[in-house]
């Protein structure tokens, strides 16, 4: 009898990618879920074997499904598939009953290795429901997704906390709507917005880092650096945070986009960057939190119109 295997992820993408890595000759039947509550819906409804979850989603995350499971007789083996690779997340997942955690995005060997592992895999035919379309944003959106669970891991590793990562955000702004975002941190001089320029195979870009006034003091703290009451001070720990993000981010989007890019050295920004006055530019959204340390910062990806086309060029690949 066939596996009744269940994907749940918001992104079309990730939920695509996820099943065309599954073994062809795996005698399972595949089923969607587009977010926690969508996955609970159908757990409830029917019988499923095995749930690949992710973690970061809208209206019901991933520790969410697995703390709810944990009450029912009968749940399936739940295999975790997630782009926040912090070593926290790892055991806050363990903890709550999954079989394992794999990193986004999975090669096909490796998934059908778990497959074998946990004696889930048997040989048949695949069947897989149709999935919904994958719209050019959605791709975006998950790329940025695991670069930003790089970074993530990274930054966690280096101040020794947890960070909580939300669902990256995207809008298409035009120059008077980039200036309104911006303004506030613009017109206000005890904040600096830090930026840094990427270019690579067409695609051209620029980072921003954006602190709350209130997360100086926890973040230097975590930094080593006690006393931040200066503006030299806070500046350090900013630009510090910056190198730190910015890098490991921009690795990661280089990775699965296949262009290596060129960067520019952090500097303050002044005013809504130039390369953003012209049409339409799209900007992803990203905010990293530290709870128990109250400390948000914001991070923002430029993309001005001119590479718009570039970029979505090669992220074509992806979605075949």
């Amino acid at each position: 009898m066939a596996k009744q295997v269940l994907i749940c992820d918001d992104s079309a993408m990730a939920r695509k990618q996820l099943a065309r890595s599954l073994p062809a000759d795996w005698d399972a039947e595949v089923h969607f879920a587009v977010d926690g509550r969508d996955a609970l819906a159908q757990l409830d409804r029917g019988h499923f074997d095995l749930l690949f979850l992710d973690l970061n989603m809208p209206n019901l995350d991933g520790y969410g499904v697995l703390a709810e499971l944990k009450s029912w007789a009968r749940a399936p083996d739940v295999l975790v598939v997630s782009a926040d690779i912090q070593p926290l997340a790892y055991r806050k997942v363990m903890d709550l009953g999954a079989l394992n955690f794999l990193k986004k995005p999975i090669a096909a060997d490796t998934l059908k290795a778990e497959l074998v592992q946990f004696d889930l895999y048997q040989c048949g035919e695949l069947q897989r429901q149709r999935g919904s379309a994958v719209q050019m944003d959605d791709a975006l959106r998950e790329i940025c997704n695991i670069a930003m669970g790089q970074a993530a891991d990274n930054m966690a590793k280096v101040l020794g906390a947890f960070i909580e990562l939300p669902v990256p955000k995207l809008r298409r702004l035009k120059a008077s709507e980039m200036e309104m975002l911006l303004a506030e941190s613009f017109h206000d001089d005890s904040l600096k917005v830090i930026s840094q320029g990427f270019i690579g195979s067409g695609i051209a870009g620029e980072a921003l880092l954006l602190f709350e006034q209130s997360c100086y003091q926890s973040m230097g703290r975590l930094m080593g650096i006690s006393q931040v009451d200066s503006d030299e001070a806070r500046l350090e720990v900013q630009m510090d945070t910056a190198n730190l993000l910015f890098a490991s981010f921009l690795n990661g989007l280089s990775q699965q986009l296949h262009i290596p890019f060129c960067q520019s050295h952090p500097v303050v920004l002044s005013g809504v960057p130039a390369c953003q006055l012209r049409g339409e530019t799209l900007a992803v959204e990203i905010s990293y939190r530290l709870t128990e340390q109250q400390i948000l910062c914001d991070l923002l990806l430029f993309f001005p119109q001119d590479s718009l086309s570039r970029l979505e060029h090669n992220l074509q690949y992806l979605l075949e």
